[in-house]
């Protein structure tokens, strides 16, 4: 019986060896998968520069739209607030000085956008982030980023990258702050306080592969931050509106709630601008401390009180565009 002649340095038999044709037949797989994976990439690309294209006209039948739907949302919310509580016991001072923090957040929030991207507060940025907000109110909760890519110069990556980085450090920073005040009246919050750092750690990675830079991302963080401290110092203002002072008290808690519930409705895309959400995620975590009737009110004031916000800066940063459109000839 003949033995098969071993191969030279192996010491196994012919017979034994793989076959060569495997790899012939796994490359064109893997090349026709890079094709597809190429004209998938490049369909997504034109797509995104039809929207582009498109963003400014979406942008002003957005706000055609939403600012009426914005005033009887507002009017809404005033009525069920209304029938909540005995408006005679509702401290008018402190829902002033809670509107006057919901405006502080709402700037921030604008800043912060503006420092991620330029790393300085530029009127540019802050207006266009202004504007490209009233489409979160869209169905889908997509909208407001999708359009916001399209005002940041660069490629398709930077565009994302710096959608995704506000998104990820607002939502760090909203955490991160009300995890620490919440912490005052339950410890199992505390190491939720440390995700406003997670973005910071990044920032070196990001600076390497697309145009936002670590300086930015260090700022927005910062300045985001800061947002949340005055939005959580809304949220006590329009706790104690309804509820007024009493013993014992919650207002740290009460501000780590709002922040902390505000984080959920942004996670929760599908309910726009966190409509619902962040109410019921505010009275469940204070369901124990106030009454049940009471934390409605002042969870439906306080989205009152922000929306009021919001509608005040818009109309601020329009006030150039509508004196340009009035100056220009026809």
């Amino acid at each position: 019986m003949s033995i098969a002649p071993e191969h030279e340095g192996l010491g196994l038999p012919v017979e034994a060896l793989p076959a060569e044709t495997a790899p012939a037949e796994t490359a064109p797989a893997r090349a026709g998968l890079m094709v597809r994976a190429h004209r998938l990439l490049t369909r997504g690309h034109e797509h995104f520069k039809e929207l582009e294209r498109r963003a400014p006209r979406v942008i002003a039948i957005a706000r055609v739209v939403y600012l009426p739907l914005a005033l009887v949302l507002v009017g809404y919310i005033a009525y069920k607030a209304a029938t909540k509580i005995d408006l005679s016991t509702v401290r008018i001072w402190a829902l002033v000085l809670a509107y006057a923090a919901a405006l502080v957040w709402w700037v921030a929030l604008a800043f912060g956008w503006s420092v991620l991207i330029t790393e300085r507060i530029h009127r540019l940025p802050v207006e266009q982030w202004c504007k490209t907000q009233v489409t979160r109110y869209l169905p889908g909760g997509i909208w407001a980023p999708l359009t916001r890519a399209t005002t940041v110069p660069g490629r398709v990556r930077d565009k994302a990258a710096a959608v995704a980085a506000e998104n990820v450090i607002v939502l760090a920073a909203a955490l991160g702050v009300g995890a620490l005040w919440a912490t005052v009246h339950n410890p199992v919050y505390l190491p939720l306080a440390l995700v406003v750092v997670v973005p910071t750690l990044c920032g070196r990675w990001l600076e390497r592969r697309t145009r936002v830079t670590h300086s930015g991302v260090v700022r927005a963080a910062g300045t985001y931050s800061f947002g949340y401290i005055a939005y959580g110092i809304a949220g006590i203002l329009s706790q104690l509106a309804v509820s007024g002072i009493r013993n014992p008290t919650y207002p740290l808690y009460v501000a780590g709630a709002s922040c902390v519930a505000w984080a959920v409705g942004l996670v929760v895309v599908f309910a726009p601008g966190g409509v619902g959400v962040r109410e019921v995620v505010y009275i469940w975590m204070l369901r124990n401390l106030y009454p049940h009737a009471e934390l409605q009110a002042a969870a439906i004031t306080s989205r009152l009180v922000t929306v009021l916000a919001e509608l005040t800066v818009l109309a601020v940063v329009s006030v150039p565009a509508w004196r340009a459109k009035r100056s220009a000839p026809a």
